[in-house]
């Protein structure tokens, strides 16, 4: 277990200078005019696209929001020449838990794509039905990958999610459908890890070929007291205010 005041954790980690690793540069995402105060129920926010359809408290939205983008951007900090994506995800998780969030054991799982010259975002839909726990789990999740085929692929939101999860040679993205009643918020999280032939595509929208057929996946189940989200939420919103509005945006279909 480990110990750790999460507040002294927020007020003393080290976050990485904001990378413009492509696709956005400073200022792209304030068009959307999110309001922090008032997240919709679909947020993509760093390499997360968020759930929030079972979690109405506007609080627990921002503070699992910024919970979950903190950990992420003190795992990018803590990288090293040689490290890699499963270096990065144990640093993620041990951030939540310096965070104050109860976090599970991994599921790891290794699975094929049947069809092939689908994009990902089609063929990824029934396994991550699955991992999410069921067709009832991450509506807005699910409806925002069905729907991609009618959106454009630049749309804020995608741009953010795409270049996110260019951390290391392979592609990872991150799925979290967040429920929440008065005490208690539970995150069911979804990795979902492939290897594209070609770094510059946005993985949403890749073919899946013979050589991208494979992909690992990571189910992890996360809880945190709504108390302490509420106590959290400004103290990480003050730790990140000049980089927060690059790093979150409204995943609207």
């Amino acid at each position: 277990m480990i110990a750790t005041d999460p507040l002294s954790f927020v007020e003393s980690a080290t976050l990485l200078e904001s990378p413009r690793r492509s696709g956005l540069e400073a200022g792209d995402l304030r068009t959307t005019a999110l309001d922090l105060d008032r997240l919709p129920s679909g947020v993509v926010s760093g390499n997360n696209l968020i759930d929030f359809s079972a979690a109405a408290d506007v609080t627990v939205r921002s503070g699992v929001s910024m919970a979950l983008l903190f950990a992420s951007r003190t795992a990018d900090a803590a990288m090293k020449p040689g490290h890699d994506e499963d270096d990065w995800f144990a640093a993620y998780t041990t951030n939540l838990r310096k965070l104050g969030f109860a976090v599970s054991q991994t599921a790891m799982s290794v699975s094929r794509f049947k069809k092939r010259g689908v994009f990902v975002h089609q063929a990824i839909i029934p396994f991550l039905t699955i991992a999410l726990g069921g067709a009832g789990v991450g509506p807005v999740i699910l409806a925002a990958l069905n729907n991609l085929r009618e959106m454009d692929e630049s749309k804020p939101w995608i741009t953010l999610f795409d270049r996110e999860s260019r951390k290391f040679t392979t592609r990872e993205m991150h799925f979290a459908a967040v429920s929440s009643d008065t005490m208690q918020t539970a995150v069911r999280h979804v990795t979902a890890r492939l290897s594209v032939d070609r770094n510059e595509t946005n993985v949403l929208f890749f073919h899946i070929s013979d050589s991208s057929a494979e992909f690992e996946s990571a189910t992890t189940t996360m809880s945190a007291n709504n108390s302490l989200l509420a106590v959290l939420e400004p103290h990480l919103r003050k730790r990140m205010e000049a980089e927060i509005i690059d790093f979150i945006a409204a995943a609207t279909t």
